[in-house]
């Protein structure tokens, strides 16, 4: 390849780039149909620069975390693959490609994979990303098998490295919800942990998708539906992405209840 072609293959990648940064930007405003033409913008031109070799991993990485939230998993899997396969990657950046990875993984139905892929990142260093995102891991995992104790040990550890994180506290309140669906004596108290986590979580991002949806959730089912109302008004400036286990869908049919 050319060096000027190289050079608008780079150029090309990093508009892109910025393009997908402004997405988000817009996207945490509230303003959805803005976010979502820029993620457009962002996919095609990642697309034309993917066409020419030599572009960084980290332009590669953005594209594959971009095509994921837009629901195009097995396009990024096959590009983060290609990723790892790349010379002189750092501790830095396999950390962050597997964390992306197991993404991937978690949303193709291969949560065990998940997890694994993801604990490798967290023997190379714990961070915030990683507390949220395995803790949510382990969630789904309690979800699944009914056994709580490594997901609630996990993520009260997440709790104990930052008690504001958003991720953590809805983690907490997801898992605490789900406990409390357990037959047992102590099911009016784990729900009052999890209303507790939830209001926490909510506090800290108003605009968290799933403390949104769940809070709601359990307000109506306490008969509170103005207060789910309240929260559910915002639904239609949401950017939810593919990568968020609440969709769009959950959220119209909890408002198209609680009426």
């Amino acid at each position: 390849m050319g060096l000027f072609n190289a050079a608008k293959a780079a150029f090309t990648g990093n508009k892109a780039y910025r393009a997908h940064v402004d997405g988000n930007k817009l996207a945490g405003e509230g303003k959805r149909q803005e976010a979502a033409e820029k993620y457009q913008t962002a996919l095609k031109l990642y697309g034309e620069a993917m066409q020419s070799d030599g572009i960084p991993q980290n332009i590669q990485r953005a594209y594959a975390v971009l095509l994921m939230r837009e629901g195009e998993f097995e396009k990024a899997g096959a590009l983060m693959q290609q990723i790892s396969k790349m010379k002189n990657l750092s501790k830095d950046d396999w950390f962050e490609l597997r964390i992306d990875y197991s993404i991937y993984l978690w949303k193709t139905g291969q949560l065990d994979k998940a997890i694994e892929t993801i604990s490798r990142a967290a023997d190379y260093k714990m961070n915030g990303m990683v507390y949220g995102t395995l803790g949510m891991y382990w969630v789904e995992k309690a979800r699944q098998t009914h056994e709580y104790r490594e997901a609630l040990d996990f993520n009260m550890k997440a709790l104990d490295y930052d008690d504001e994180d958003p991720s953590t506290l809805d983690n907490l309140g997801q898992l605490y919800e789900i406990m409390s669906r357990e037959p047992g004596e102590k099911a009016a108290e784990y729900r009052a942990e999890a209303m507790k986590y939830y209001k926490l979580a909510h506090k800290a991002k108003p605009r968290q998708t799933t403390t949104i949806y769940y809070l709601a959730r359990l307000f109506h089912e306490d008969g509170a539906d103005d207060k789910a109302r309240k929260l559910l008004s915002v639904r239609d400036s949401l950017y939810i992405s593919a990568i968020c286990p609440v969709t769009p869908d959950m959220m119209e049919a909890l408002a198209k209840e609680v009426g």
